[in-house]
């Protein structure tokens, strides 16, 4: 995009915008006119003199692409549809049947039913592919068209004509919509007899009081330690982030706070309850945990009130307002401030800051210390602990993530996991019933690996080894053209040695297979259990093998090590508020 259509487009999305900004403009004085008053101009010789016609709703739209050019990316606009996405996620409902859904195979499927929903109490299975929702068919359908025709009013009915792996004739579902409820704290259980485990996987509308039932239940049991996990959980609701840092803060504690160009941006805000949990804390975060998560994590830091253990955050530090711009529910989500931790940390990586700022840009105006480079600077916790900015949440105790090889990536890329399980489930089943305790046999494992290799993509996978000698061999052709010679017509030599090393490396993929067994062994169990028992049967095992859960189970279980970890290393612990570091 060239620097004059670039100002183009962002201008016209100005005028879009102008409802809402007029009043600021009004006091920037006359120039904020002058320039509108040169886009009119330009917008009217374009409609009435253009080659081609126009519409005004491809110009606006084209001008809201281009704001993306000047502003951050977490600034966006919402059509009607995107709009209502937006709803459900942050309200946490939805008139709907409660499934997932997915394209399988370019079908159709049900990725799972939620417990508790209609399509679950009338039997819908994952693996039950859609062919058709009321008369529609769904060849070719996207996912997005299709949740338009399954959500509705509750109340309403809608019909699935479903095909069942083992069943010859297609099934009709007639399934009566209810409100569905999104949950973002899905699983919470007890670890043993002394260590509670929560997961929260997103700040929507009631987070804060579910979180609260499940942590009240969960302390009946009279725990000894509780681990919050916010893993892979992307943020939500400042209200939210507020309501959570509560149930573990002093009454009173500042939580964060944020600072925008106007004075109602810029605001503290402080724990207005006594906290629920007292006890001792290990919150595990990843480099998908961003926004609220960076609050609740950071504030429990900053306070000495536990330890994070993981990697480091995703580093989002701004906060997002939704302006509605007319009544056809066409919105803005509109970054208007940053937040701060209570040490005073910004923990927004340049790049999720505003973009083509430069980073000594003048500040005389009064707005909010600019993100355009992260801050290195050093904070101090209450009890005297260095803690960075940097872009992210840094873990008090680092633990990798689980890695994967790009053989086992293939196999989830390819849902060949999810469609073993549907394929052989019944023929598991029927040789004894799949409880937690169930085992993948030697035999479900061979099945397993004939069924992968069966796969028309996955027998194409290239080891990176046979990746390597094809670029090899296609720099060796790029030679021969080079030199103006026949690349078609490799030499004898070349041709018997590339043959014989590719055949040395595709043996190398059942090699692979072995490499990854217990990774496959674990897979198969996992989709098993969640497909015949429910997510929280699936939730239950993943747990048991997942280390950074293991590492916080130590920690928990030690109070020396614990005590250490949240103890300064130089400094004397004070009663002081978080601060920056002098």
């Amino acid at each position: 995009m060239t620097k004059g259509k670039t100002y183009f487009v962002v201008a016209t999305a100005l005028v879009a915008g102008l409802v809402l900004i007029g009043n600021r403009a009004e006091a920037e004085g006359d120039r904020f006119y002058s320039d509108l008053n040169r886009l009119d101009k330009i917008v009217t010789k374009i409609n009435e003199n253009y080659v081609e016609p126009v519409s005004t709703e491809e110009l606006v739209d084209a001008a809201i692409d281009g704001m993306r050019d000047i502003l951050d990316p977490h600034t966006a606009y919402f059509g009607a549809r995107d709009y209502e996405d937006l709803k459900v996620t942050t309200e946490g409902e939805f008139g709907g049947l409660g499934i997932q859904i997915g394209v399988r195979d370019q079908v159709l499927t049900v990725i799972s039913p939620l417990a508790g929903t209609p399509a679950h109490r009338l039997g819908l299975r994952a693996g039950d592919k859609i062919l058709r929702i009321d008369t529609a068919d769904t060849r070719g359908i996207t996912v997005d068209k299709a949740v338009d025709k399954l959500r509705g009013k509750a109340g309403t009915k809608v019909t699935l004509r479903i095909r069942r792996e083992g069943v010859a004739d297609p099934l009709d579902f007639t399934i009566t919509r209810e409100i569905i409820k999104i949950e973002s704290v899905p699983y919470a259980a007890m670890l043993g007899d002394s260590i509670g485990y929560v997961k929260v996987t997103q700040f929507a509308r009631l987070t804060g009081s579910d979180l609260e039932n499940k942590i009240t239940e969960l302390m009946k049991r009279h725990p000894r330690g509780l681990i919050l996990d916010l893993r892979m959980n992307p943020g939500g609701l400042l209200s939210q982030a507020i309501e959570v840092s509560e149930l573990f803060l002093a009454q009173g504690s500042l939580v964060v706070f944020t600072k925008g160009r106007a004075s109602t941006q810029s605001q503290e805000y402080k724990s207005r309850r006594p906290p629920l949990w007292t006890g001792k804390l290990v919150v595990l975060v990843n480099g998908s945990s961003a926004s609220a998560s960076e609050i609740v994590a950071g504030a429990v830091q900053d306070w000495d009130r536990g330890v994070i253990l993981g990697q480091n955050t995703y580093g989002k530090g701004s906060v997002q307002e939704v302006l509605r711009l007319d009544d056809r529910d066409n919105a803005l989500k509109l970054t208007t401030a940053y937040y701060y931790t209570p040490a005073g940390r910004c923990i927004n990586k340049p790049e999720n800051g505003a973009r083509l700022k430069a980073a000594e840009e003048d500040d005389s105006s009064g707005a909010p210390e600019k993100a355009a480079k992260a801050d290195t600077s050093l904070f101090k916790t209450r009890g005297g602990r260095l803690v960075k900015a940097a872009g992210g949440i840094t873990p008090d105790i680092a633990v990798a993530d689980r890695k994967y090889s790009r053989f086992a990536l293939e196999l989830f890329r390819r849902g060949l996991f999810f469609g073993y399980v549907v394929k052989a489930r019944g023929e598991i089943s029927a040789r004894g019933p799949v409880t937690p305790a169930f085992e993948v046999t030697p035999e479900i494992l061979e099945d397993f690996r004939k069924y992968a290799f069966a796969d028309s993509a996955f027998k194409r996978f290239r080891s990176t080894p046979l990746q390597e000698i094809d670029q090899a061999r296609a720099a060796w052709k790029k030679d021969r053209a080079d030199r103006g010679e026949d690349s078609s017509k490799a030499s004898p030599e070349f041709d018997r040695a590339y043959a014989a090393l590719e055949t040395v490396l595709k043996a190398e993929a059942e090699h692979e297979f072995a490499a990854n067994r217990e990774l496959i062994r674990r897979e198969i169990k996992a989709e098993l259990l969640g497909a015949v028992l429910g997510e929280d049967a699936r939730t239950a095992f993943e747990i048991q093998g997942d280390a950074q859960v293991r590492e916080a189970l130590r920690y928990l279980g030690d109070g020396k090590l614990y005590a250490a970890t949240l103890k300064p290393a130089r400094s004397k612990a004070t009663t002081e508020k978080p601060t920056r570091a002098k």
